[in-house]
């Protein structure tokens, strides 16, 4: 990171000051030097082992637990979609068995002949009989059960005949019928087939009522089934919802309270993939896979326990797969796991180098080093494009697997179950219905490639968001909150952001209120991280840190913050209005405030060139506007502010010398009456400063005012020559 960043400075101060001048080649050897290791690190070993965030775990209990906690305020509509969900589910495994129906008692004739008809008493089967008035006993076989059925088979107490009963008779074909005492006829099955069609219409007219009512049950069903699948759907999507407007909302939240230590180490686009895909992958697995796997496991259940009542020899056949299906589900469990870490590895290996690269575009482009970039880019682009192969073999090797299994299954049952339908051992109905639960049964095992693949994306995920979450805040002191006067005190403070490299050695000064206090020396000095240590941004180590002789950590943060202002080298600017970049959606901060602030730093001029005036729109970090203009409105955003203390880091590095000139005499009076801490290589605009400290190496080298150290004739003077020489030669 201290490398990257002095890189940084180093091209940015040289290559903006030096172009036009003498030192242009010790620039841009500075650069080769101090840069060679960053280069190395881009176009060399490219290992990125702290960008490659892989976890493989399909299920992590402690994950799915933290996230649920997120889903405890929707108990109700989550409690709500379960029970859609099992509506649906109930619907679902009742289909099949109405078509059974429709097509055991009413589409193929459902009486036989009882041969024995001591099984009567002995099963107490009189309410599935009807007596004929030759004589004979018809009994409603598909409303037996099914040991029933079976042990009658099997003691040969069927005929062979098949009978429908009719409340009409056809005229002349009186002999056909047989009356039946429930006050109906009964018809042979094989005397009907010689009739007309009309005739058999007239014949089957009650069946064909009951197979529209049992249609018309089938359409209201299946509209319920649309219905309290669009109620579970929404509520879920709901709640999922809720949850990721929380998620985010917790991890934004959290973010802004992190040290910055913590951006130091993490990549933006990897914080920012936290609140938004990595949010989106638990929200996926909320709505695609939790609440599905229990409605998979009610449909399972609910479909075996059926197969097994309607024939338990087939159920067990289909059963006897389940073995396989676990075998092949294992070995694919095991390939994906192995094809899922390796695409993370590689896509997070691809998006480290493709941000390092724009990050170092300026380097890339004065060492023309943009074939070398490509290149590479191309071998790590190969590298994802072979492991999503790999991935995509995996997963598509493995449904045609189960299709196969599933066809395999269908054709031992329709072998099977269609033989015992030829020796009435198995209804037709049953063996259709038995047909439309194995598609039930096979569904989820179907789907389980892809809901491991979101499960999994979602564990690690969760994973990485809770990682996050449980990064300790930034400490924000004991709670003092006080107008401060101005008093900055340092007490042989010593700040380190490891443990071993120390930034900061031995600082002690101090800077009443109203005084003006600079900084100088070179980069990588020290200077920025002593303006951090006063923000309180990170901690130091040794010594003490006074505001008003008060410790730095006995104030609440926020609150001293709120009196504190900060004009970095690198002005951020927010896209939106211009005037809420001065205001910062202050309340308090009124218009004519704003303008007075703009007057006072003569950015107002600029501003009323603008169409729109101080409610301009600006895009993306303030593109629209010059170097130079950015400086002018980070100075009107400070002084709108009216800080006790101002600390103006680089402030004038990046703008013209017009407009440095405007600032400097802006400054004079902007700096009168409060504490002022100036950091800037151009050592011009800190003359009139009541003290001047040299850093070099984290250590104060000199100290004292403008014309005592040119007196002395060290640090200081040597790089005042050096700048008076450039500025001479330009």
């Amino acid at each position: 990171m201290q490398t990257k960043f002095s890189c940084w400075m180093t091209e940015k101060y040289w290559i903006g000051e030096l172009t036009k001048s003498l030192y242009r080649g010790k620039a841009f050897t500075n650069i080769s030097l101090n840069c060679k290791k960053w280069r190395k690190d881009l176009f060399g070993s490219h290992g990125h082992g702290s960008y490659a965030e892989v976890t493989g775990k399909f299920f992590d209990r402690k994950v799915l637990r933290r996230t649920l906690k997120f889903a405890e305020p929707y108990k109700k509509s989550i409690v709500l979609a379960f029970t859609f969900l099992i509506i649906t589910s109930v619907i679902q495994i009742a289909i099949p068995a109405i078509n059974r129906r429709a097509i055991d008692f009413h589409i193929m004739p459902s009486y036989v002949e009882l041969t024995n008809t001591s099984y009567i008493e002995k099963y107490s089967l009189e309410t599935y009989i009807v007596r004929l008035e030759n004589g004979k006993v018809l009994i409603r076989r598909p409303a037996l059960s099914r040991e029933i059925s079976a042990e009658l088979e099997r003691e040969k107490a069927f005929g062979t005949a098949k009978y429908i009963l009719t409340k009409d008779v056809i005229p002349g074909k009186e002999d056909f019928f047989i009356r039946a005492s429930n006050g109906l006829f009964a018809v042979e099955q094989n005397k009907i087939n010689i009739l007309s069609k009309p005739q058999i219409i007239q014949i089957r007219r009650e069946d064909i009522r009951e197979v529209y009512k049992l249609a018309t049950l089938l359409v209201i069903l299946l509209f319920l089934s649309f219905l309290f699948s669009f109620l579970q759907g929404y509520t879920l999507q709901y709640v999922t919802q809720k949850v990721m407007y929380d998620m985010r909302m917790v991890i934004t939240k959290h973010l802004l309270n992190l040290p910055l230590s913590y951006f130091d180490k993490n990549p933006t686009g990897r914080l920012v993939t936290r609140a938004t895909n990595d949010v989106s992958a638990i929200a996926e697995m909320l709505s695609s896979v939790l609440i599905h796997l229990i409605k998979d496991f009610i449909v399972i259940i609910g479909v075996v326990i059926i197969m097994t009542k309607m024939n338990l020899k087939l159920t067990l056949l289909v059963l006897t797969v389940a073995p396989i299906l676990l075998v092949v589900t294992i070995i694919f469990r095991v390939k994906v796991r192995n094809a899922f870490r390796k695409v993370r590895a590689k896509l997070a290996q691809l998006n480290a180098f493709l941000q390092e690269s724009i990050s170092g575009i300026r380097i890339i482009q004065i060492f023309n080093l943009e074939n070398v970039v490509k290149n590479k880019f191309r071998g790590y682009n190969k590298e994802l494009f072979d492991a999503n192969i790999e991935q995509l073999y995996v997963f598509a090797t493995f449904r045609p697997i189960i299709d196969f299994l599933r066809a395999i299954t269908v054709a031992l049952i329709i072998w099977i179950g269609g033989g015992e339908v030829i020796r009435n051992m198995l209804t037709f109905g049953s063996l259709v219905a038995f047909l439309s639960y194995i598609d039930m049964l096979f569904q989820p095992i179907m789907e389980f490639s892809e809901k491991y693949n979101i499960m999994q994306s979602a564990m690690a995920a969760g994973d990485r968001i809770f990682e996050l979450l449980d990064e300790p805040i930034e400490p924000k002191g004991k709670g003092l909150r006080k107008e401060i006067v101005g008093k900055v005190e340092f007490k042989n403070v010593w700040l380190a952001y490891d443990s071993e490299n120390w930034v900061l050695k031995d600082i002690s000064f101090v800077v009443n209120p109203g005084e003006t206090l600079a900084i100088v020396g070179p980069t990588g000095a020290g200077k920025t991280s002593l303006i951090s240590a006063i923000f309180g941004f990170y901690p130091y180590q040794k010594g003490q840190i006074l505001i008003d002789d008060i410790p730095l950590e006995e104030y609440d943060l926020d609150h001293l913050r709120s009196q504190m202002g900060l004009v970095l080298q690198d002005v951020f600017i927010f896209s939106g209005e211009l005037k809420k970049n001065i205001t910062l959606y202050n309340a308090q901060i009124d218009e004519e405030r704003v303008i007075e602030a703009a007057k006072n730093v003569y950015a107002h001029t600029f501003i009323e060139r603008l169409e729109n005036g101080y409610s301009t729109l600006l895009g993306e970090r303030g593109a629209s506007l010059s170097v130079g203009e950015r400086q002018l409105l980070s100075f009107a955003r400070a002084l709108a502010f009216n800080p006790k203390i101002l600390v103006l880091d680089e402030a004038t590095a990046n703008v013209d010398s017009y407009t440095e000139k405007l600032i400097q005499q802006a400054v004079k009076k902007i700096l009168k009456g409060r504490t002022s801490i100036v950091i800037a290589h151009r050592l011009s605009t800190i003359k009139d400063a009541d003290k001047i400290i040299v850093i070099y190496d984290g250590r104060i080298v000199e100290e004292g005012t403008h014309e005592s150290l040119i007196e002395k004739q060290g640090m200081y003077y040597h790089l005042y020559l050096l700048q008076f020489a450039r500025t001479s030669n330009s």
